[in-house]
C-alpha cells in the first residue's frame, strides 16, 4: 500500500507539470466559406491560407504569443473580427499576404514589431478600428510594404493608433485612403504614403508627445522626436478638420491638393532659430516621388486654408521647388520666424488669394514666377503684418473690390510701396509691396505702377491715419503672440 501511494502521488505530480496547451479556434462554415470562432482566453495561433476565411475574436478571448506570430492570413476575401486581444511580443501582430483583407477592430492588436503588417498580394486591404479599439506596435502600427501590389487601402480609424518608435500608418502602395476620426500617433512621421492618397482628418494625427490646446490656441511638446512630419505624402488630396501636428512639417506632400477647413490646424512646432530647416505647417517638395514610375519634377499644388496654419513658414516650399502653387485663404497663417509664405527663388507661376477672415502673420516672398496676388471679399481689415515680395518676374496684384477712390494713402519708399484703403463701412486695409509690376482696381483698370503714382500724385497720408493703422497693426501683433 505504501508503494501505491507514492505511485499515485508521483502521477499526480507528473500532471501538475504539464504544460496547459492553448485552446483552438472552433472551426466552422462551410467549404467555400469558411469560419474561425476563437472564445478562450488562451487561444491557440491562427495560420490559415483558406480563401473566403472569417475570424472572429470574442471579447474574453485572447491570441497570444511571446515569440513569433499570433495571426497570419494568406488566402484572398478573408476577414478579422477582433473584439478581444491579439499580441506578440517580438513580432507582427498580424501579417495578411492575401487580396481583399478586411480587419474589423473594436479589441486590442498589440505587435512588438508591428500590429498589422501586409505584404505579397494583399491589395485592396480595409481596416475599421472602432471607437474602442486600440492597435499599438514598437514600429508601424499599420504598414503596407513596398510591393507594387499593395494598392488601394481604405483605412477608417475612430479609436487609438499609435507607434512607440515608428509610424502610426505606412502606405507604400498607391491610392491609399485614411479617414480619421480618433488619435493617430507616431515616433516618426505619423501617417507616411505615396501617390493617390487620400486623408480625411477629423481627429488628431500628432507625434508622441505633441499637443493642442483649442482654448489658448497653443501647443505643447512634451518630449516629441525632433525633424519629423505630422503627415507626409507625394500626391493625392488631404481635407483636414482636426488637428495634425509635426515637429518639423505638419504636412509634407508634393503634388495635389490640400484643403485645411475652418475647424483645422496644422501646426510645424520646429525651433524659428533655423528659419531654413526649422519646418513648415505645409511644405511643398521639389521631386515628385511615387513608389511606381520615374521620380519627376513636382507638379501643381492648390492649398485653401479656412483654419489655423502655424510654423517656422506657415507655408514653404523646398529651395529646388518650381512648380505652380495655388494659395487660397480666408484663415489664419502664422510665420513665427516673421515669413508667413516662402515660395521658393525658382518657383512657378503661383498666386495668393485673400478672402474673408485672411490673417497673415509675416512676410509673403513669392518667386522667379509671374505671380498673382489678389484680395477680394476681404474682411478681416490688415492684409499682412509683414509684406508681400512678388519677387522676379511680371508680377500683378487685383485689388478686386476696390477702386482708386478707396485709397486713403500711397507712399513709395525705395522699392517699398506702402498703401491704405477705406470703404463705405469705414474700415482700413493697408499692405506693403515691393516687386510688382501691375496694380488692377475693380472697374478702374489696371496700371503700371508709374502710372499709379501718377494717378495719386501721390495720395497724401491724413494726419489720423498713422494712429489708426498702428492701433490696427497693435491688435495684429497680439494676436500673434498669443496664436504663436
Amino acid at each position: 500500500m505504501r508503494h501505491t501511494h507514492k505511485l499515485i502521488f508521483a502521477s499526480a505530480l507528473a500532471l501538475a507539470n504539464v504544460p496547459v496547451m492553448a485552446a483552438t479556434c472552433i472551426p466552422g462554415g462551410a467549404a467555400d466559406s469558411p469560419t474561425l470562432l476563437c472564445n478562450a482566453t488562451s487561444s491557440g495561433n491562427i495560420n490559415d491560407k483558406r480563401n473566403n476565411l472569417s475570424v472572429t475574436i470574442e471579447s474574453d478571448a485572447e491570441i497570444i504569443r511571446a515569440n513569433g506570430r499570433p495571426v497570419q492570413l494568406e488566402g484572398s476575401n478573408q476577414s478579422v473580427n477582433n473584439q478581444g486581444l491579439i499580441e506578440s511580443g517580438n513580432d507582427d501582430a498580424i501579417r495578411g499576404k492575401g487580396a481583399n483583407l478586411t480587419i474589423d477592430n473594436s479589441g486590442t492588436i498589440r505587435g512588438g514589431d508591428r500590429g498589422i503588417r501586409l505584404q505579397d498580394d494583399a491589395d485592396n486591404f480595409t481596416l475599421i478600428n472602432r471607437e474602442s479599439g486600440k492597435i499599438f506596435a514598437e514600429n508601424q502600427a499599420v504598414r503596407l510594404d513596398n510591393d507594387a501590389e499593395l494598392e488601394n487601402a481604405h483605412i477608417t480609424n475612430y479609436g487609438l493608433i499609435q507607434s512607440t518608435d515608428g509610424r502610426a500608418i505606412q502606405s507604400r502602395g498607391a491610392g491609399g485612403t485614411v479617414i480619421n476620426h480618433g488619435t493617430l500617433r507616431g515616433g516618426e512621421e505619423v501617417i507616411e504614403a505615396r501617390e493617390n492618397f487620400t486623408l480625411e482628418n477629423r481627429g488628431t494625427v500628432a507625434l508622441n508627445g505633441l499637443s493642442w490646446d483649442a482654448d489658448t490656441k497653443t501647443w505643447t511638446n512634451a518630449g516629441a522626436t525632433d525633424d519629423e512630419d505630422g503627415v507626409q505624402f507625394a500626391s493625392g488630396t488631404a481635407d483636414n478638420y482636426g488637428v495634425i501636428l509635426g515637429t518639423d512639417d505638419g504636412i509634407d506632400i508634393d503634388e495635389g491638393r490640400v484643403h485645411n477647413h475652418a475647424t483645422g490646424v496644422i501646426v510645424s512646432t520646429g525651433s524659428a532659430s533655423d528659419p531654413l530647416n526649422g519646418g513648415s505647417g505645409i511644405d511643398v517638395d521639389a521631386l515628385f516621388e511615387p513608389t511606381q514610375g520615374e521620380v519627376r519634377d513636382a507638379g501643381p499644388l492648390t492649398i485653401v486654408n479656412e483654419g489655423y496654419i502655424e510654423g517656422v513658414r506657415a507655408i514653404g516650399m523646398d529651395e529646388a521647388s518650381t512648380s505652380e502653387i495655388t494659395i487660397e485663404n480666408s484663415g489664419t497663417l502664422n510665420g513665427r520666424s516673421g515669413t508667413a509664405i516662402q515660395f521658393a527663388p525658382n518657383q512657378g507661376n503661383s498666386s495668393l488669394l485673400l478672402t474673408g477672415n485672411s490673417e497673415i502673420i509675416g512676410d509673403v516672398i513669392f518667386g522667379a514666377g509671374d505671380d498673382n496676388l489678389i484680395i477680394e471679399g476681404l474682411t478681416s481689415g490688415m492684409l499682412s503684418t509683414g509684406f508681400f515680395d512678388g519677387g522676379q518676374g511680371n508680377n500683378s496684384v487685383f485689388f478686386n473690390d476696390f477702386s482708386l477712390s478707396n485709397i486713403l494713402s500711397f507712399d513709395i519708399t525705395d522699392t517699398l510701396i506702402y498703401m491704405s484703403f477705406g470703404i463705405a463701412s469705414n474700415e482700413l486695409f493697408s499692405g506693403q509691396f515691393k516687386n510688382f509690376s501691375s496694380w488692377t482696381f475693380g472697374n478702374d483698370g489696371t496700371f503700371s505702377t508709374a502710372q499709379l503714382a501718377s494717378q495719386l500724385n501721390p495720395v497724401p497720408l491724413p494726419a489720423a491715419l498713422p494712429l489708426f493703422a498702428f492701433g490696427l497693426f497693435g491688435l495684429w501683433a497680439g494676436r500673434a503672440r498669443l496664436l504663436g
